[in-house]
């Protein structure tokens, strides 16, 4: 929440350092401020709106003898303050020294559409570009196909009405044979074609408990099979760009801390744990240092935007990076993809 303490010059102050040290990484003393203020106050006076603003929590000293940074306060006075309607900056501007989005043409599937916004994200921004697959549940099932790949274990090929292409390696008995995997997948693909996920699952449990006196050997073990295929699973997360992470100077200084994250981005855990609450808001969702809840993810930012089916919310897609990340162009980047996507999408499903 942007404090209403804050006076207009305070205000200003503390844009332009904000703007310079996102720009330098380096922090910002009172003589650069000077410099590029557009009142041209003097390095007194800037001084004194400075120490004000670091007792207020809006800025750090990182060295007795060094300039000011933003802590995380600052940089959500600063974001509120680019999301404010007239200081919005449109993608037309943004993107306008960047190169151009590439998607795939065509008719792409959404995986491939999906791939290529993640690619974006990362190449454009500098940092690291995160999407999230809809969820399981929300897919329709097309098509499935069993392949046989140990005595005891089967390779599950399923395609989704959306273009989502999922491979799952299930259990199995030992006396299944190709033959029976096969005809279990035309069952399936005969019976739930055109389905909800959430709807197969309910089905398969209303037949399993009215009909099982009923079920032969083989009818039993294609539900057991279908019942593993289609339980409940972890969205997927695409990643791209990691390494762009050590990139920024901020992050040269604790090894430790980088190796951390790196983790952090290599599991994905955490992270689709971020993008499950951002799917729940409307708009926009920016997280900053702290405000992310983990521990090793207080030096970034996330940037996250929903990205749509016709009216309905179906996955997330965000900027991860150094708190000092190029706030004005990702958000207007992550915003633009977001539509672009919705309207791929969309168009392809002829929603």
């Amino acid at each position: 929440m942007n404090s209403p303490d804050l006076d207009e010059r305070s205000k200003s102050v503390l844009l332009a350092i904000i703007d310079k040290y996102i720009e330098s990484a380096e922090p910002v003393g009172s003589r650069t401020v000077a410099k590029i203020h557009p009142e041209h106050l003097s390095s007194a006076t800037i001084r004194n709106a400075m120490a004000d603003l670091e007792d207020n929590g809006f800025l750090s000293q990182p060295h007795t003898s060094a300039g000011r940074i933003p802590t995380d306060k600052g940089y959500r006075f600063y974001v509120d303050h680019l999301l404010r309607p007239q200081n919005f900056l449109m993608e037309a501007e943004s993107l306008s020294a960047t190169p151009n989005l590439e998607y795939p043409s065509g008719k792409p599937n959404l995986q491939s559409i999906l791939e290529s916004a993640c690619d974006n994200l990362s190449t454009v921004s500098q940092q690291t570009g995160l999407v999230m697959l809809p969820s399981f549940s929300t897919t329709c099932f097309k098509h499935i196909e069993f392949t046989k790949v140990a005595p005891q274990a089967a390779l599950a090929v399923f395609f989704s009405e959306q273009g989502i292409l999922q491979n799952k390696i299930l259990p199995i008995e030992s006396d299944m044979t190709q033959e029976q995997l096969t005809s279990i997948s035309n069952y399936l693909n005969d019976e739930f074609s055109g389905k909800p996920i959430k709807w197969i699952r309910k089905e398969l449990l209303t037949r399993l408990r009215l009909e099982k006196q009923h079920y032969n050997e083989l009818a039993r073990k294609a539900h057991d099979l279908s019942s593993a295929l289609f339980e409940e699973t972890n969205n997927e997360l695409l990643v791209q760009g990691a390494l762009n992470l050590l990139d920024q100077p901020e992050f040269n200084e604790d090894i430790g801390k980088i190796k951390t994250l790196l983790k952090t981005l290599e599991e994905k855990t955490k992270l689709i744990n971020l993008l499950d609450l951002c799917l729940d808001h409307e708009g926009m969702t920016i997280l900053i240092g702290e405000e992310s809840l983990q521990e090793e993810m207080g030096n970034c930012s996330l940037i996250a935007q929903n990205y749509q089916m016709g009216t309905e919310k179906v996955g997330t897609l965000a900027v991860f990076g150094s708190k000092r990340m190029d706030y004005k162009k990702i958000i207007s980047i992550v915003n633009h993809t977001a539509r672009m996507v919705s309207k791929l999408i969309s168009e392809n499903q002829g929603v």
